[in-house]
């Protein structure tokens, strides 16, 4: 019975262990949740401001997109600032899950073009449809019943998201930036205590098109630029190092070149 008590003690043991490192493990997660939350009010509050303010003043900024089968549009004005929060219940309480900072950049041009091949038709509206733009499509079909022709009417307005989320357990924050930049999408990751109001600064100054740091700023976003940095260091070493193809050309021409032993050989 002696081995058996002693196994019994160590099952016990591991036991409490596991139980230990458990509720060690969730009080961490709910630390890390209540600090998201703390920075999504931070974030709401920010921001919600920043809507209103805009609202108010009706700024004179200009955004260029290039809108492909169109062009280049370089008067799209912002507009129609607003903040929306999607909230998630846990017991009887909501907490911010998501948030969006959005607004329109508007043209009063008329963006109307004309596609004539079937793939090129239906490639445009796989375009519009991932970049978000409304349009209104004419289709004419030939003879055979086939699309031939198809006139495009793009909304004279482009979407723009600041779209916030989170890994809660690891107090992480994400920023999704869709069609700000032209039409694409950018994303950063931050450490839910690096999001503070110098940040939150830097943020608005880049919305306004002011000269801003935000882009350089979160460690993770450093990371990145310092793995590009070496990269682009490694790429230029490498370039240094290997002798232009015109050089190589020449050594090969030269009187003990390559070529010329070679000739010299099959003589």
């Amino acid at each position: 019975m002696a081995f058996l008590d002693e196994l019994k003690k160590e099952a016990e043991a591991q036991k409490l262990q596991e139980q230990t490192q458990t509720q060690s493990k969730l009080a961490a997660v709910s630390q890390n949740f209540l600090l998201v939350q703390t920075k999504y009010k931070e974030i709401h509050h920010y921001l919600r401001e920043l809507a209103d303010q805009l609202n108010v003043l009706n700024q004179d900024i200009k955004r260029a997109y290039m809108i492909e089968g169109f062009g280049m549009i370089d008067d799209f004005r912002p507009r129609d600032y607003a903040l929306s929060v999607d909230s998630i219940r846990i017991g009887q309480k909501d907490f911010a899950n998501t948030m969006v900072f959005r607004f329109k950049c508007a043209t009063e041009k008329n963006i109307s073009f004309e596609r004539h091949m079937p793939n090129q038709i239906d490639s445009l509206k796989e375009y519009l449809w991932q970049n978000n733009l409304k349009y209104q499509c004419s289709e004419f079909k030939n003879d055979r019943g086939i699309v031939a022709r198809a006139i495009f009417n793009v909304a004279n307005e482009i979407p723009v998201t600041f779209r916030f989320s989170a890994d809660f357990e690891n107090a992480k924050i994400f920023l999704q930036v869709k069609n700000f930049s032209g039409l694409t999408v950018n994303e950063y990751v931050y450490d839910a205590n690096e999001l503070n109001t110098g940040l939150l600064d830097e943020l608005a100054k880049y919305i306004l098109g002011k000269p801003s740091k935000f882009s350089e700023l979160g460690r993770h976003q450093q990371a990145l630029r310092e793995n590009a940095r070496q990269a682009q260091k490694q790429k230029e070493a490498i370039s240094r190092q290997t002798p232009p193809e015109s050089e190589l050309e020449d050594d090969a021409a030269k009187p003990g070149g390559f070529f010329n032993r070679l000739k010299s050989i099959l003589s």
